[in-house]
């Protein structure tokens, strides 16, 4: 389930600089950009973050992402993007789609601190009795850089505000670090790891504490393509939650763009 309800206000004021000598120093134009990033890959089943896993599986997944990069303030970036699961032996698909606006709060040499905010639209056959959702969603995300590793911690939270389920929130908190292992030229391997824990507040009629996973996966970068292959083992912390492990192999391009003036 890819999150309490999450308002922002942002004031964006012109920045003028006053020299010493009296002048006017302006600020260097932002250079704006557009990213495109494509993914697609398989999965053993499509499963949400409350922990239920759903269809026959193996299952492909899909995602499309358009980002607008330095949009409003340094930084930020509004993104528009439309996912995809689909069961194989059933062809049956789930979906979902949104706009995010992310917002750098700030950044310090190896540290940087952001915030996400947005609204969705989902659609998931196979949860239930079906799940059509309108709902907020929320992310803060802090990384520290050291060395050869980066320390990522986040928390997700999405608010479901109208649905043919039950209505409600969610939150997802993990902590991973993203180890290079290797790197050459263009070329970068990486090992990522790290645990995460979900709590529910009555969203799709679940509460409480719901469940905890491990994740370990190597990452591959080269020229605009990473390849993700991993596997996350959940363990329940509610009876009728069952231990799994969830395995997946991804692949992404991404292409990025001038955009505008």
């Amino acid at each position: 389930m890819t999150k309490s309800t999450l308002t922002m206000t942002l004031i964006l004021l012109p920045g003028i600089v006053f020299a010493a000598d009296g002048s006017n120093d302006t600020p260097a134009p932002m250079n704006r950009t557009v990213t495109v990033a494509l993914q697609g890959g398989f999965t053993n089943t499509f499963q949400l973050v409350l922990g239920g896993m759903f269809g026959k599986g193996a299952d492909w997944q899909d995602r499309l992402t358009v980002s607008v990069n330095n949009a409003f303030r340094r930084g930020d970036s509004l993104s528009a993007f439309g996912w995809s699961t689909t069961d194989l032996p059933t062809a049956t698909p789930n979906w979902q789609t949104g706009l995010l606006y992310k917002s750098r709060i700030f950044k310090r040499e190896r540290q940087e601190l952001s915030l996400t905010g947005g609204a969705q639209r989902w659609v998931l056959p196979s949860v239930k009795t079906g799940a059509k959702d309108w709902l907020f969603s929320g992310n803060l995300t802090y990384v520290r850089r050291a060395g050869p590793v980066a320390i990522t911690g986040s928390t997700d939270s999405w608010t479901v505000v109208k649905s043919t389920l039950p209505t409600g929130s969610v939150i997802y908190n993990q902590v991973y670090t993203m180890n290079r292992l290797f790197k050459h030229k263009t070329f970068q391997l990486s090992f990522k790891e790290g645990p995460a824990y979900t709590y529910a507040f009555g969203v799709y009629g679940a509460n409480g504490s719901r469940v905890f996973r491990y994740t370990g996966a190597l990452v591959a970068n080269w020229k605009g393509t990473t390849i993700e292959g991993g596997c996350r083992q959940q363990f329940g912390l509610q009876t009728g939650i069952k231990d799994n492990r969830y395995w997946s192999i991804l692949v992404t391009r991404q292409f990025t763009w001038p955009f505008g003036s």
